[in-house]
């Protein structure tokens, strides 16, 4: 798969989780550290998603999210 053909359909369709989770499976592939933290940021953020807001799990779901988020940002 070509990494703006995955892209672009992440963007096509923002509200559906599986072309995001396709993307971060690409990013695995990769064999990059700061790309499996991408990955590993998007699955945080879909599956946090999956959690009520203001719920336990979804909070510290976040919470680890925000954790990959300044130190990955200039190579995202």
């Amino acid at each position: 798969p070509d990494r703006d053909a995955l892209f672009a359909a992440v963007r096509a369709a923002p509200d559906d989780d599986l072309p995001r989770l396709v993307f971060a499976d690409y990013l695995d592939e990769q064999g990059h550290p700061a790309l499996a933290a991408r990955a590993a940021f998007i699955r945080l953020q879909v599956e946090a998603e999956a959690h009520p807001v203001g719920s336990a799990v979804r909070l510290e779901l976040v919470r680890q999210a925000g954790e990959l988020r300044p130190r990955f940002r200039d190579e995202w």
